[in-house]
């Protein structure tokens, strides 16, 4: 008893700003190719692949087109809920630091909970296939350039009134113009292929002809450019969509629980100032099968340390480390371990527009002049599921190569001659070298420690300085910080994809501007994926963009969730999406 006190009572006393985004791990199949262009509606008895099999009687959407994947309804879960199912249906659920929920402005640690509050269209399990969610299918024309999505006619918001396709294309206009500040729906979604959306996004116009609304349950999507796997963006928790009415109430709309959503779940509270966060089941859920969790606690993880004496108290039921903690479970819990599909990046990028990141030759010197192999052992503590990040592409994408990353690597004397081919010559004429640490996490404030001190020793740079937390820490001085450290992967399991979403952050905000890339990455996106040609354009691509010298790396991570065994039917995809949500529950325990 006194332990959980004094785990609870530090958890009231630490506070702490943050921020994350990243993808899992472990191999996965690349998007099934198919050839036909066909939409039919069957009736048949389908085996879905988990982790047990089982047969379900189902409709299924079968829709076929080059790289189109099958939709189906629903996906099998191998557990049923019985006589086990315990009398508290409360999930308690600990991660880092949380922030405004809202589906454009999503890039990390409310991800799987915006699926279940305001609905993608389509979700993807852990093999990545697309299952039916707000939409129930979709249709697609010939050539990749026109997709057509049907919501479900019996989808309300939790007030009761009709979700509209109207409001859809009314919240994602929002989502990729000015007004919504720091929103990566348009990166992340490739809504800037929609045509009139780049206009949007510039701040010039208020109208995005690329969604057409058909009707009130009818969405259509007109694209700039082919692109054959359109639809796995349709999956993406971004594309959830809010009624603006509730969006233009407050920044933070959210916090009372007053917002409207339209999934099987509620927000209670989302006050991010009193760290209280929990959702309820939404009373007008209009679904078929109703959830069997009744609440999801979400306590703001400040010190892994007391979380872990939590843990051990079995005062959490899932939990997602970013520390070695993780290696202390394996010898005691190896079992608890959720590894999601496709590894994800943490690195610290650079802003080029400010000095001295100008300058090429001063991003090749400060990367050549770090041992980033015992840097990251040191920072991330010899955990297994962290790797000294050596590229941009993660090995289980296809056409990976390694090794691909143009001279890089640890080199004492060309990080001095590049340093001496700069503009600024000598280490005292480089000026003050800001960095943030993007979150409070041990693992990144010490990798920037770590690059301190070896930029220092090996080139002589003694003007570096180090603020955790996030870029507000800085105050005034935000807008110089220089190199501000980020994560990204694949949001879906496509090096193109992966590859467009990390140049147009570094593009829009950090003022990369490569032509060559650009170019390679037009020809990409509307490029069959069986191509001959297509691997080897897409590793040329990612070498360009390493070659650009444009962010420092960290790690690339296997990422985990931790789960107590009583947690029964948790499936995760490759974004941390908690797919299987109408089917978890707690067991008696």
């Amino acid at each position: 008893m006194q332990i959980r006190k004094l785990a609870v009572g530090l958890l009231l006393l630490v506070s702490v700003l943050g921020f994350l985004v990243a993808c899992g791990a472990t191999p996965t199949p690349e998007i099934k190719i198919q050839e036909k262009v066909v939409t039919q509606v069957v009736t048949q008895v389908v085996t879905q692949v988990v982790e047990k099999q089982v047969q379900v009687k189902e409709t299924v959407v079968v829709e076929k087109i080059v790289e189109k994947p099958v939709l189906i309804t629903p996906t099998p879960i191998p557990t049923v809920a019985g006589s086990d199912l315990a009398a508290d249906q409360t999930l308690h659920y600990t991660y880092r630091n949380f922030g405004t929920i809202d589906p454009a402005l999503e890039a990390g640690s409310t991800r799987q909970f915006i699926i279940a509050l305001w609905m993608p269209l389509f979700i993807r399990d852990n093999k990545h296939n697309i299952i039916p969610w707000l939409a129930t299918k979709y249709d697609v024309n010939a050539d990749s350039t026109v997709y057509t999505v049907y919501l479900n006619p019996k989808a309300v918001w939790s007030d009761g009134s009709p979700v509209t396709a109207k409001e859809a294309k009314e919240y994602w206009t929002y989502g990729i113009s000015p007004d919504c500040k720091g929103c990566y729906l348009a990166t992340f979604a490739g809504f800037d292929n929609l045509k009139g959306a780049k206009d949007v996004i510039a701040g010039k116009s208020t109208d995005l002809p690329g969604v057409v609304v058909k009707d009130d349950k009818t969405l259509e999507f007109d694209l700039e450019i082919a692109d054959p796997i359109f639809v796995h963006k349709l999956s993406l928790y971004d594309t959830g969509f809010v009624k603006m009415e509730d969006v233009k109430k407050a920044p933070n709309y959210a916090a009372d629980g007053t917002v409207r959503t339209n999934g099987p779940f509620k927000i209670k509270v989302w006050d991010i100032d009193r760290k209280q966060f929990e959702l309820v089941q939404n009373p007008k859920w209009w679904g078929d099968k109703k959830p069997k969790l009744n609440r999801i606690v979400i306590l703001e993880n400040t010190d892994e340390n007391v979380s872990f004496i939590q843990w051990q108290n079995n005062e959490i039921d899932v939990v997602w480390w970013l520390t070695a903690i993780k290696e202390r479970l394996k010898p005691s819990d190896p079992n608890s371990f959720y590894i999601t599909p496709n590894a994800g990046n943490w690195y610290f990028p650079m802003k080029l527009d400010l000095p001295p990141m100008d300058d090429i030759n001063v991003r090749k010197a400060l990367t050549w002049a770090v041992d980033w192999d015992k840097a990251i052992a040191a920072a991330y503590e010899g955990s297994s599921f962290d790797k000294p990040q050596k590229g941009w592409l993660t090995s289980e994408l296809p056409c990976y190569k390694p090794n691909n990353w143009p001279d890089y690597g640890y080199n004492l004397q060309k990080a001095k001659d590049a340093l001496a081919a700069s503009k600024y010559k000598t280490p005292d004429k480089l000026g003050k070298i800001r960095i943030t640490t993007g979150g409070m996490s041990p693992n990144f404030i010490r990798t920037a420690e770590i690059m301190q001190e070896q930029w220092k020793t090996n080139l002589g740079i003694t003007d570096v300085e180090i603020k955790p937390g996030s870029l507000d820490a800085w105050g005034q001085d935000k807008d110089a910080v220089q190199i501000r450290r980020s994560s990204g992967g694949a949001q879906i399991p496509d090096g193109v994809v992966s590859l467009n979403e990390v140049y147009n952050y570094h593009n829009t905000s950090l003022a990369l501007k490569d032509a060559d890339l650009e170019s390679m990455l037009a020809q990409l996106k509307p490029m069959k994926r069986d191509n001959a040609q297509f691997c080897g354009l897409l590793q040329k691509a990612e070498a360009q963009f390493l070659g650009d010298y444009a962010f420092l790396p960290i790690a690339t991570s296997n990422n985990a969730l931790n789960f107590k065994p009583w947690v029964k039917n948790m499936e995760v995809n490759n974004v941390f999406g908690w797919y299987s949500i109408l089917d978890m529950y707690i067991a008696k325990h």
